[in-house]
């Protein structure tokens, strides 16, 4: 396979696995005691020129644990984690800890975490886009919400049976409703969201199909890719089906423009071992999150669910494996797509908040001061705070991306020339007329915390950035306000001039 590029360029070989994929999403798959609500995908990769040396330092480890080999591969089923690693006994602690060490600064890590129940709601609403009175991200992350925690049969059934699905998501939310009035001041935010959602659903599209693919994970490969710079590559996959057929996940990778991609036996890659390891690792504190999280009975889910106190009887050894992992998953290499997910990503919130948590205790003897039922309870906020956080963001509808600097200097997303030190831009030219001047705006924002209005104009083929007097910072705040509800009013031409001494600017 030939990797093209330029000569002084790195070249990085990358390697996948999956997890909790479930080839055939039907009835059966949802409702059997080890589906995850969650595919999770896993690639890692390193620049060639480590590929000896991190080879041979995973061949040493697989010689020291020898006996844990099946066909050559160790399995990620053999580590049981029903309370994270909590659960895990000392020989797993050994085996973890000398595993997790292998990661280091030499290897790059993109993983993805998408649920199942988003991706049958994406297909409900594929043809829907947000407008002022309904955010269509607000409704797919609810309605997947609702039926991954609560896991209505009524509502599965219909999804796995070519069922009325949208009757039975109207008739699940009518039945919640009416439970949750037992405790209306906790569930009062859900009652209105369900009645919303009931409303909603009374005009939506019937006729969709669902069908599962795998193109989303490698959306966002893509996107790492891209910001790290990373060109010349090779991402090989763990094969799957007939030996002499393309699998749905190659022809996936392929449509999603993943250059030089193919698939082979893991036997045959360390990289591939390496991923399949850590794949498991994640999924499975995913899952068990996810089981210790959710609604036991309908009864249930009109109180407050804790993780169960199990998950924090960890000891010194435990607490250094949570701290390794905080460090592979979310320090090392960190990248703004070194992770990845859908709209509904609690699960993977909560993961990630469980690892946060655990890292926010200096030593073991810091742990242990904090009583034992006050761990779930801090544990609790730290996740509502995430979360809470997280939905914000997901409700601005502004576009959010990492800014690539070189020397201070960066371009935003109309291609504009931007300065981090943002006084080094000129004020737009407003003649002091009524009659003003009239630009072609690309876009209105600011710089700072809304501190500094800017404006992107098109002139003469040239795109620029320029300040704003802090006068029209009402109408920026305006302008910005109707873009974070999918109100896109730029490209537009605006007249900028002053009346009685003040600046004003008018959409022509």
């Amino acid at each position: 396979m030939n990797i093209t590029g330029n000569a002084n360029q790195k070249v990085y070989i990358f390697y996948y696995d999956e997890s909790e994929h479930s080839r055939k999403i039907n009835q059966k798959t949802i409702q059997a005691g080890n589906y995850s609500n969650n595919f999770i995908s896993v690639i890692i990769g390193y620049a060639n020129e480590r590929k000896n040396d991190i080879e041979q330092g995973f061949n040493n480890f697989k010689d020291k644990f020898q006996s844990r080999l099946v066909n050559n591969e160790f399995k990620s089923t053999s580590m049981k984690m029903k309370n994270g690693f909590a659960s895990i006994n000392k020989h797993n602690i050994s085996f973890l800890n000398d595993f997790l060490d292998l990661i280091d600064e030499d290897i790059l890590l993109y993983f993805s975490v998408l649920n199942k129940i988003e991706y049958v709601t994406n297909q409900i609403f594929k043809d829907y886009e947000s407008n002022l009175l309904i955010d269509m991200d607000n409704l797919r992350y609810s309605i997947s919400k609702s039926v991954s925690l609560y896991k209505p049969q009524n509502v599965i059934e219909a999804i796995y049976n070519d069922g009325d699905i949208v009757g039975e998501l109207k008739k699940f939310y009518k039945e919640r409703i009416k439970a949750n009035n037992s405790n209306i001041i906790l569930k009062e935010k859900e009652n209105s969201m369900f009645n919303d959602l009931i409303v909603i659903l009374d005009d939506c599209n019937k006729d969709f199909k669902v069908d599962w693919e795998y193109r989303i994970s490698f959306d966002g490969f893509k996107k790492y890719l891209d910001e790290n710079g990373i060109i010349k590559y090779q991402l090989i996959l763990d094969k799957e089906g007939n030996e002499n057929e393309d699998s749905k996940t190659l022809v996936s990778a392929r449509k999603m423009n993943i250059k030089n991609v193919c698939e082979d036996d893991s036997k045959n890659h360390v990289g591939i071992q390496i991923a399949d390891m850590l794949v498991g690792i994640i999924s499975k504190f995913i899952k068990k999150l996810d089981d210790g999280l959710v609604y036991k009975n309908i009864k249930e889910a009109t109180s407050k669910n804790l993780l169960p106190t199990e998950w924090f009887c960890i000891n010194k050894d435990q607490l250094v494996l949570y701290k390794k992992m905080h460090k592979i998953i979310t320090q090392l290499n960190n990248s703004w797509f070194k992770s990845y997910s859908g709209i509904y990503a609690d699960n993977f919130i909560q993961f990630v908040s469980l690892l946060n948590y655990f890292d926010s205790y200096e030593n073991f003897q810091d742990y242990r001061e904090i009583g034992l039922e006050m761990h779930p309870e801090r544990y609790n906020t730290l996740v509502c705070t995430n979360l809470e956080h997280y939905f914000f963001n997901m409700s601005s509808k502004l576009p959010i991306n990492p800014i690539t600097e070189d020397d201070g200097i960066y371009y935003n997303q109309r291609g504009a020339i931007c300065y981090l030190d943002w006084t080094k831009h000129d004020y737009l030219e407003i003649p002091s007329t009524e009659s003003g001047k009239v630009y072609n705006v690309l876009s209105v924002g600011f710089f700072g915390n809304m501190e500094q209005p800017n404006i992107t104009v098109e002139n003469n083929d040239q795109i620029e950035c320029y300040l704003l007097p802090l006068e029209l910072l009402n109408w920026t705040i305006y302008c910005v306000s109707l873009a974070n509800m999918s109100m896109n009013i730029f490209p537009s031409k605006v007249k900028f001039g002053v009346i009685n001494n003040q600046y004003y600017a008018e959409i022509i």
